[in-house]
């Protein structure tokens, strides 16, 4: 039998938090490598109770385990767009963290190329410019080394990859993601043309914060660059700044329309 178009709606956007009302604008969550929907929970929570948040859910964690690991961010794409149709018209938020910021990039490109300008607003968190990126080699260590790194950079993860069982169940997808967000790299940037927003923590190991600057070539309107306390996954560490400025810029947001 096959699938229908709202199994396969359901199976990649799952709903946070419903908003208050239909004309709400919706935020949607591109998680990191090795997350799920449940890394925005911290953030989902402080967020106005007028938005509506969503995040996506990867296939081969979770709910999705067992299907086969993308072999390209890219890949993707096309159904997280197709999930997103519901939300055409609406304000739309797209948010990404590390190897979610491409992900939402690349979506974001792909829904302007199908609908227009219909992102109303695209945060990119805690990653390098597409086209300043290296390719990486991570993802090829082996078990060992690699949950080693993994929890060097994401010590929520030590406890998990402590316990035998869990390793032989995450480090499959762990490696899957890493390969996804070291193999990605755009040889040279494509504009969006809804406005971009640029988040880092200001501790963040694996970011020069001087380099986020780099971002604007990837938007018409270039790019608005904010660091915030934490390292890497300051979303998990203390969501309370980076929820007042997604606040902020969600409150500019509704501004904009109703002068519109």
């Amino acid at each position: 039998m096959s699938t229908s178009r709202e199994d396969r709606t359901a199976r990649w956007l799952r709903p946070c938090r419903p908003p208050s009302n239909r004309s709400a604008a919706r935020l949607v969550f591109l998680p990191p490598a090795g997350g799920t929907v449940r890394t925005l929970d911290a953030l989902a929570t402080r967020l106005p109770a007028d938005i509506g948040v969503y995040a996506v859910q990867y296939p081969g964690r979770q709910d999705r385990y067992g299907e086969p690991f993308p072999q390209r961010i890219e890949e993707m794409v096309a159904p997280i767009v197709q999930a997103l149709t519901a939300f055409i018209g609406e304000p739309l938020i797209v948010f990404g963290h590390s190897m979610g910021a491409y992900v939402a990039y690349e979506t974001a490109l792909a829904l302007e190329r199908r609908f227009g300008s219909v992102v109303h607003l695209l945060v990119v968190s805690g990653a390098v410019a597409p086209h300043r990126k290296g390719i990486g080699a991570t993802h090829t260590l082996p078990d060992a080394r690699l949950a080693a790194e993994v929890r060097r950079v994401n010590p929520d993860f030590a406890d998990l990859l402590a316990q035998p069982d869990l390793v032989d169940l995450l480090l499959p997808m762990i490696r899957a993601d890493y390969r996804l967000f070291e193999q990605y790299r755009k040889s040279e940037p494509v504009a969006v043309r809804a406005p971009l927003l640029v988040v880092s923590g200001r501790a963040d190991p694996e970011i020069d914060g001087a380099d986020l600057g780099e971002w604007a070539a990837c938007a018409d309107a270039g790019a608005d660059v904010r660091l915030l306390p934490g390292g890497h996954f300051y979303l998990t560490e203390d969501a309370g700044p980076v929820a007042e400025l997604m606040a902020e810029r969600l409150s500019a947001l509704g501004h904009r329309r109703r002068a519109g």
